[in-house]
């Protein structure tokens, strides 16, 4: 399975697709999760991606003693145009976890650098603690994991990093995880970060229950270590039509989500409790099913979001935003943002899309029920490799 792109070039406010490109193709491996980050000291892209055995299902990976998988990094020096070879960073990363993961899946969606020059890929992590030993409980533990391979297993958002332009990476810190009203532990996983001025960074995690809201966690050293998970009572996300009759992380509630962090315009008068770095985050604003692909506002570090705007009423899923500046006729330059994601008529994948919007649009249409520019889509068929 091959790791594809296609490049879109804005022009008059339009964007222009290329042709697909083959970032990657590794025989015999499914190519997944990539993960860019604009280097911005080098003008460079780094790519990070996980590729898992093709003969292997997910049920045979969870089965396994530890990882059987690659991570894998790739960089681009004209702005996507060519590719490195890639090269296998597996050992210095997942070799170097206690306990070694089952399964590892990078972002997906962007990573960032920090202020320090620190690249940033966020993930999560798959693995089978020790279960209770006897007879009975030998038993019990074989029927369970008869009906759900992933019975036992828990999950956790983490990230990995590089000081030194993607060249090596290191395990970076995990997130703790936060407990339900039930007192449950919460299994996080797919994440995103952000950093604020003031050195912080913010780590927005999907989780795997079927009514849990998101999770959060902030760091004070650059990723190395994170506070406890704590749950993000304002960004509820879809529930899952399993049962939760069977305690496991297979009932995978939740849905990826994308945050973008940016500077505050200096344009739109403060507020007493702003911040100067905001944050934007999209998923399918619904407790029940993936739809509703909406767009909410932090101005306040992440502790109280705006209420949804929505881009797309129905069917949608996966979403990653991005952010870029413009300039009108008389050089005043506007911010704008993009959100790629998945949607549909009847069920989230049909096709992808790329909507993009401004921040006073999107400030305007806050709480009600205004819509975002046109959609562009990307092709269906364009998509298929």
């Amino acid at each position: 399975m091959d790791l594809v792109l296609r490049r879109g070039i804005l022009k008059d406010d339009e964007v222009i697709w290329g042709d697909i490109q083959v970032i990657a193709s590794m025989p015999e491996y499914r190519t997944m999760n990539p993960v860019p980050i604009v280097n911005k000291r080098t003008n460079s892209i780094v790519l990070v991606f996980v590729a898992f055995p093709q003969d292997l299902s997910e049920a045979d990976l969870i089965k396994g003693q530890e990882y059987q998988q690659k991570v894998l990094v790739t960089k681009s020096r004209d702005n996507g145009l060519t590719w490195s070879e890639p090269r296998d960073v597996s050992e210095t990363t997942l070799g170097m976890m206690d306990p070694r993961p089952h399964i590892y899946a990078s972002g997906p969606g962007h990573g960032i650098q920090l202020t320090s020059g620190r690249l940033v890929v966020p993930g999560s992590v798959f693995w089978k603690p020790p279960h209770e030993t006897g007879f009975l409980s030998e038993i019990k533990h074989k029927i369970l994991e008869f009906f759900d391979c992933f019975y036992n297993a828990q999950s956790r958002s983490m990230v990995i990093y590089s000081d030194d332009g993607g060249e090596t990476w290191e395990q970076g810190g995990g997130v703790p995880a936060a407990f339900d009203q039930e007192g449950q532990l919460v299994n996080a996983n797919e994440c995103q970060i952000v950093e604020f001025d003031d050195g912080r960074a913010y780590i927005n995690s999907r989780t795997l229950g079927v009514q849990t809201p998101r999770q959060q966690a902030f760091s004070q050293d650059g990723c190395l270590t994170f506070n406890p998970g704590e749950l993000a009572t304002q960004l509820p996300e879809p529930g899952h039509t399993l049962t939760k009759w069977i305690p496991s992380v297979r009932n995978f509630g939740g849905c990826q989500a994308s945050i973008l962090g940016f500077r505050a315009p200096s344009s739109v008068p403060p507020d007493a409790y702003d911040m100067t770095s905001w944050v934007l985050f999209s998923n399918p604003a619904s407790t029940e099913t993936r739809v509703n692909m909406s767009v909410r506002l932090s101005r306040n570090g992440c502790r109280t979001w705006s209420a949804p705007w929505q881009l797309n009423s129905g069917a949608s899923a996966y979403s990653d935003l991005v952010g870029y500046e413009t300039r009108t006729s008389d050089r005043v330059p506007v911010l704008n943002f993009a959100c790629l994601y998945e949607c549909g008529s009847l069920h989230p994948y049909e096709r992808i899309v790329f909507q993009t919007f401004t921040l006073e649009k999107m400030m305007q249409g806050v709480g009600m029920e205004t819509k975002a520019e046109p959609t562009q889509d990307i092709p269906e068929s364009a998509l298929e490799t």
